[in-house]
């Protein structure tokens, strides 16, 4: 096989295979500390949680203390999961982002995500396939999600009552597990910090429903078009030499 062959050989397999690369970039906009960015790429199957369900053990750890372990065991046995990880190690402050390359393919097109919301009981910000149903592909086709996270979608997992108090809060040291009250104890629209409500509320930055919490890039790298724009160019690259 020659070079010219190789290369549209290459070419055309990696347009077919419906495999792609993305870059997630998170960036923490609000006045809240972000937990490592828990991701996956799945069928619609693997639904990490819904809004007015209850939460699992996994969204739970993640909510109350920013621990994805038990999350990433469920998407590790999960039906329908393609790729999943989590970008960073540490916590994400205010003001600063990060970014990390991972693989897709057009089989697992739905993207989710979860966070904890740092400095809050059990607060966490996060979009699953039944509550956005984000799509990483579109007619088998790459596309790039441009997500910004709004007040309006932040989340109370319902795991632990909202009460404030050091004793009860993971980042004053505390460890605490107040259950949260009954029919109360569902996945929601988190109600946010309320003033005057624990010995500790002034301590955990507050918000609102229009603040933005954080901005999630996910773009395919390289786009769906630059495949042949490769080809071709090597192509060229390739005639030029044979010239000279």
């Amino acid at each position: 096989m020659n070079r010219i062959h190789a290369i549209l050989l290459l070419t055309s397999l990696a347009a077919a295979a419906g495999a792609e690369d993305f870059q997630i970039t998170i960036t923490n906009t609000g006045p809240q500390p972000l937990s490592p960015l828990f991701y996956s790429a799945s069928t619609n199957q693997f639904d990490i949680f819904s809004v007015s369900g209850s939460a699992s053990t996994g969204i739970k750890n993640v909510a109350e203390s920013g621990d994805a372990t038990a999350l990433l065991g469920i998407a590790a046995g999960g039906t329908g999961v393609g790729t999943f990880g989590l970008v960073g190690a540490s916590p994400l402050v205010p003001g600063a982002s990060r970014m990390l390359t991972f693989s897709a393919d057009a089989a697992h097109p739905f993207f989710s995500f979860a966070a904890m919301l740092g400095k809050t009981n059990d607060g966490f910000i996060g979009e699953s396939v039944s509550s956005a149903g984000l799509q990483l592909f579109s007619g088998g086709v790459a596309q790039s999600l441009d997500i910004s996270v709004l007040g309006t979608r932040a989340w109370d997992a319902g795991t632990e009552k909202n009460t404030q108090d050091a004793a009860d809060l993971g980042f004053l040291g505390g460890s605490g597990n107040p259950q949260e009250d009954a029919g109360e104890n569902i996945i929601r629209v988190h109600g946010g910090v309320i003033p005057n409500v624990g010995d500790s509320w002034s301590q955990m930055p507050a918000w609102d429903a229009t603040t933005q919490l954080a901005h999630i890039q996910v773009q395919a790298v390289p786009e769906p078009s630059s495949y042949l724009a490769l080809g071709a160019g090597a192509l060229m690259l390739i005639r030029r030499r044979r010239k000279s």
